[in-house]
């Protein structure tokens, strides 16, 4: 159940990711911070991590 939950909020998550990206976010804090700036909470509703998104983009991946 988590595992998939995990897929699902990665494919989710990965067209905002790569909007970051093409706009300058080139590392996974970077990426983070631009996360949090637009307001996207974790699956738990915290802040965003670079060790949270390096676990969203090894979903992805």
């Amino acid at each position: 159940m988590r595992q998939e939950r995990a897929r699902r909020q990665a494919a989710d998550l990965a067209p905002v990711i790569a909007e970051l990206r093409v706009g300058g976010a080139t590392t996974l804090q970077a990426i983070a911070a631009g996360l949090n700036e637009r307001g996207i909470p974790t699956a738990r509703g915290g802040s965003w991590t670079a060790v949270q998104v390096s676990r969203v983009l090894a979903w992805t991946a």
